[in-house]
């Protein structure tokens, strides 16, 4: 996952200087191998590279992914074009929901009216019953990949410029939620208490998420260096043109992940939300409004740890009213009756 995309660029453009297309036209005869020695020694000085590079690299991942997901207040140029991506995000979330209610009224009308009189009518009204509904259930999972609509009092939950982090940010707002749990500053404690099974499958979808984004900056810098060295050669035009479809195969990709991702995060609070109370000898709640505010009781703990809130004695501020449960104290030794209680409780027997 992280030596590959660091080779896609650092191959094509050992490509590209081999075939002199800084310089002028390109000469791919020259990419023949000629001598066995000069071009083993290429092959090693490249994977010693590519294998620096990646150590390197490895540490900028999570920026990498929070570069496609849109935060970009750190540079001026994206900042300004921040809210331009993101109106358009805000616009596609409202036709996705128009849409949704247009097919669903259009689903209505087809179930109230009357029945048709020909077979073939009644058939044409099927087809466009399976349409309508197959176009819903796709408007209905895009708009999913979206913030939830927030309840009546509280504030709107901001977009960001891309789907992508639309679709994290999803999740993120979402998983713990629904229990009173902030998810963002609850899922490092949430984390280390997942099944195997459960951590498996989780890593595998976040190891998918990174190499997709990966791969996503890997391409467009081909893209980049393809245009910038080929640009006065109009035949080998095809070539940055599959890597910026390459680009944005992986960017979608990256949705893709982002979405399973998601899944597995709101399956870890579903079925590991208790095992964070255990863990914290913490009393376990008996109904579902005494479970949702004791997690946002939690929550708030959890947040103001975050904060500027002096430390001492938080704990016994935010969480006063809690109790602890001690389950694994050892039990209180038993002493064994005696002689002549053992015979008294035959005789009673």
């Amino acid at each position: 996952m992280g030596l590959l995309p660091i080779a896609v660029p650092t191959v094509f453009i050992w490509i590209l200087l081999r075939a002199h297309s800084f310089a002028g036209a390109s000469d791919w005869s020259q990419l023949i191998p000629t001598d066995l020695k000069v071009d083993v020694l290429q092959v090693l000085i490249a994977v010693l590279l590519i294998t620096l590079l990646a150590v390197a690299v490895q540490p900028f991942q999570l920026r990498i992914v929070r570069l496609l997901e849109g935060y970009w207040d750190g540079w001026w140029l994206t900042a300004l074009l921040a809210p331009v991506f993101v109106e358009y995000q805000t616009r596609k979330k409202q036709g996705l929901a128009a849409r949704i209610n247009r097919l669903d009224a259009r689903l209505g009308e087809l179930e109230v009216s009357p029945p048709a009189g020909t077979l073939q009518e009644q058939k044409r009204r099927q087809r466009e019953g399976a349409r309508k509904s197959a176009a819903q259930r796709r408007a209905e999972d895009k708009l999913q990949r979206y913030p939830r609509r927030p309840d009546a009092g509280k504030p709107e939950t901001p977009l960001l410029p891309t789907a992508l982090g639309n679709a994290l940010r999803a999740g993120e707002t979402s998983a713990g939620e629904r229990y009173g749990l902030t998810t963002l500053v609850s899922w490092p404690r949430l984390y280390p208490l997942l099944s195997d099974k459960l951590a498996t499958v989780h890593a595998s979808a976040r190891d998918s998420l990174d190499a997709a984004a990966s791969f996503c900056v890997s391409f467009f810098v081909v893209f980049v260096i393809a245009v910038a060295a080929l640009v006065d050669e109009p035949k080998a035009y095809w070539i940055p043109a599959v890597a910026l479809g390459l680009c944005c195969v992986s960017y979608i990709g990256s949705i893709a992940a982002a979405v399973t991702y998601t899944t597995y995060v709101r399956v870890a609070f579903d079925l590991h939300r208790f095992d964070l109370l255990k863990a914290m000898h913490q009393k376990l709640p008996h109904t579902l409004s005494e479970e949702y505010n004791q997690f946002a009781q939690l929550s708030e703990f959890f947040l103001k740890e975050t904060t500027g809130v002096a430390a001492d004695g938080l704990a016994a501020r935010v969480l006063q009213n809690r109790q602890y449960v001690h389950t694994d104290e050892p039990a209180a030794p038993t002493t064994s009756p005696s002689l002549w209680e053992f015979l008294g409780r035959l005789g009673r027997r």
